[in-house]
């Protein structure tokens, strides 16, 4: 079992990377946010440090050169960190700047090879499919893991022809690790390969990454469990500059396998009463664009449940963060009247212990 935006950065936040290591800080903006217990465990780890005055900044670009630092971090974490030998090459990377031995460590060990022009854009947002071909060279080149059946799966995605050609392959190997996923979208999922990832989204599939490194890989396509290779044998240790020791993956509990249940059992019975209400279409269309927006998200998580998915809160929290948010933003909208034409939608549609329970479950607060 596996447990998986925007704006411009200051200076500040960027050089904020490089400050005291966060494993002793208590951060006092990711309360209650879906990406919580993953941002937590990488600046356990020492991979992130916050952006100061106790802040992780969850919902803050992470840049090209912020990316490529905490990359560097990670390879300390698993030891498999090779010093850089030469200097920067990228006319727009300076000999001195923060993130100056991370970029040279990542292009000589074939991490990244910039954006052409001999330049690497530090200060550029990392977008999705760049981060999925960073991960993918990172794994096959700094770990030694062969990537060869995963860089063949088969991907579904409504908007996989909007993916850049260099980063099919890689997007492919993330998809199929588990390091990186769709989002719900009408007819499917979608990708978003040039959507810029937030500090929470990259803290998530680092957490990720760490784990597929320690030895969680999912089935290969064709049915043989890869397993990570190379001069580590796919088994990291802790050490390195700000690094801890990698906690052991864990199934689930006891206590946690009944609670997945019982919300799959609650969601199971709130599609079907949204499917057969009588009510709900005499509401407004505001209303029922807010309640499409839940129900969507209920109806994928079903499958991804018939598929093998533990739904878990972190999983379902990251998994439909956007959405979550969509639905905030629009249900904060709505006039008086509409909110209370939602609220008597919701509560037909299960006992209302049950609606908190699921509301609880995915992180959404709306009034019933």
């Amino acid at each position: 079992m596996r447990r998986m935006i925007t704006g411009v950065v200051t200076a500040a936040l960027a050089v904020s990377l490089l400050a005291l290591p966060a494993s002793a800080v208590e951060f006092t903006d990711i309360q209650g946010h879906w990406g919580q217990t993953s941002m937590e465990q990488v600046a356990e780890w020492g991979l992130f440090t916050g952006t100061g005055n106790q802040q992780f900044s969850p919902d803050g670009t992470m840049t090209r050169g912020m990316f490529v630092t905490v990359m560097e971090r990670t390879a300390k974490l698993l030891e498999v960190y090779k010093e850089p030998t030469g200097t920067a090459t990228f006319t727009d990377v300076p000999a001195d700047t923060w993130y100056t031995q991370a970029v040279v460590w990542a292009n000589e060990n074939n991490v990244v090879n910039g954006v052409g022009g001999d330049k690497f854009a530090p200060d550029d947002p990392v977008t999705r499919e760049q981060m999925c071909v960073i991960m993918a060279r990172f794994l096959e080149n700094c770990v030694g893991m062969d990537l060869t059946a995963y860089k063949e799966s088969e991907m579904t995605f409504l908007d996989q022809s909007e993916i850049s050609d260099f980063a099919v392959e890689s997007v492919k190997v993330c998809v199929a690790l588990g390091l990186i996923t769709g989002a719900p979208a009408e007819g499917g999922m979608k990708f978003q390969p040039q959507e810029p990832a937030s500090r929470a989204a990259v803290a998530v599939v680092l957490e990720r990454q760490v784990k597929v490194c320690q030895g969680e890989v999912p089935e290969q396509p064709g049915g043989e469990t890869g397993q990570p290779g190379g001069e580590t044998g796919g088994q990291p240790g802790g050490g390195g500059e700000g690094g801890g020791q990698v906690p052991p993956v864990e199934e689930p509990s006891e206590e946690e396998k009944a609670e997945e249940a019982k919300v799959a059992e609650y969601l199971q019975i709130m599609l079907d009463a949204y499917h057969n209400s009588a009510y709900l279409p005499t509401t407004d269309k505001e209303v029922q664009d807010c309640m499409a927006i839940l129900m969507n998200c209920i109806e994928d998580a079903l499958v991804q449940r018939d598929k093998g998915q533990f739904l878990d809160r972190a999983y379902i929290q990251e998994r439909y963060a956007d959405q979550i948010s969509e639905l905030q933003k629009a249900y904060d909208s709505l006039t008086k009247d509409q909110l209370d034409q939602i609220n008597n939608v919701i509560v037909r549609l299960a006992d209302s212990d049950q609606i908190y329970f699921v509301m609880d479950y995915f992180g959404v607060s709306m009034g019933t």
